[in-house]
């Protein structure tokens, strides 16, 4: 038997990879577990939409990378989900900052920050289609110097750029317009405000803004009303490691006022929001669902239960 070393072809394989299925959402959601990682206490998200093209900047003030570490996260597939992780980090497959990114957009541009020392690389999808081959570009101070917001980037700290975003509005629209952009970036707010709601509180709580506006937890457990009831807690030890399981049963409409009880049924109303919300260190990964143990009824619509996970 011989054996002989087949690559994928550069321009398939990574077209392939847009279609993973992530949402705007959640991409950029998973681009801010990056920082989290990174012991960021600020990220900042900028966007414009000039000459009907939207830019997408995501930069925080964590410990940032070397060129070396640089060159290394932007390799597709740069950890094993199968090695032990530290128990903060966030990621699982070495794959978020790629695919997340490559879903929405064409060029990824990534500036990252030590002791003031800039390094960037970035990932041109046409520039892969034409060459076949996986050429990661290095950009020059010069043209560094260019990125949008770079002024932002601290003395510490990454920034993400996306441009030539194509597939930040489905299909089925032809164009992007300033009205979509807005709503899309509405629908940002809302579920960056839910998934890192434990991080966006507290006395060690991180700060996320879009354009300068903070963003404000969002508890779907309703944890500061006194009618919301707390049930007891249980834990599941598998593989040596505890889950944790605590359900909440809403407050009723009549013991809360009008304005808070709209809010708390969150998009899509209390019906489409009971069920087990599963975390990963503390950040959301899944909400509003019963796992299909039973069907989503009038009766269970204020029943909410968290479940943590550890990130192994």
């Amino acid at each position: 038997m011989i054996s002989i070393q087949l690559l994928p072809h550069a321009s398939s394989l990574i077209e392939s990879l847009r279609d993973i299925g992530y949402s705007f959402e959640s991409a950029v959601a998973d681009i801010i577990d990056n920082s989290i990682t990174a012991n960021a206490r600020e990220i900042k998200i900028y966007f414009d939409f000039k000459d009907k093209k939207f830019l997408l900047a995501i930069i925080d003030n964590g410990i940032g990378m070397s060129k070396n570490e640089l060159i290394e996260a932007m390799r597709p597939g740069s950890k094993n989900p199968l090695d032990n992780r530290d128990s903060e980090d966030l990621g699982r497959f070495g794959l978020g900052l790629k695919t997340a990114s490559f879903s929405q957009c064409r060029k990824l541009t990534v500036v990252s920050s030590q002791n003031n020392i800039q390094n960037a690389t970035r990932w041109d999808l046409d520039f892969i289609a034409k060459e076949n081959d996986w050429s990661l570009q290095i950009l020059d101070k010069q043209e560094i110097a260019d990125i949008y917001k770079i002024d932002n980037l601290e003395e510490s700290g990454t920034l993400v750029l996306w441009e030539e975003c194509d597939r930040i509005i489905d299909k089925s629209l032809e164009k992007l317009t300033e009205e979509t952009i807005y709503e899309k970036i509405e629908h940002l707010q809302k579920h960056l405000e839910l998934v890192f709601h434990r991080y966006l509180k507290g006395k060690n709580h991180i700060n996320i803004s879009i354009n300068n506006e903070v963003l404000k937890p969002f508890d779907p457990f309703f944890t500061s009303h006194l009618a919301t009831q707390e049930l007891s807690e249980e834990s599941v030890l598998i593989n040596g490691e505890k889950i944790k399981i605590k359900p909440y049963i809403l407050p009723h409409y009549t013991k809360v006022s009008a304005k808070d009880y709209d809010y708390y049924g969150g998009v899509g109303g209390y019906l489409r929001n009971q069920g087990f919300y599963v975390y990963r260190n503390r950040r959301l990964l899944i909400s509003g669902t019963w796992f299909r143990l039973i069907p989503q009824s009038e009766m269970y619509k204020l029943a909410r239960i968290q479940i943590d996970l550890s990130n192994s």
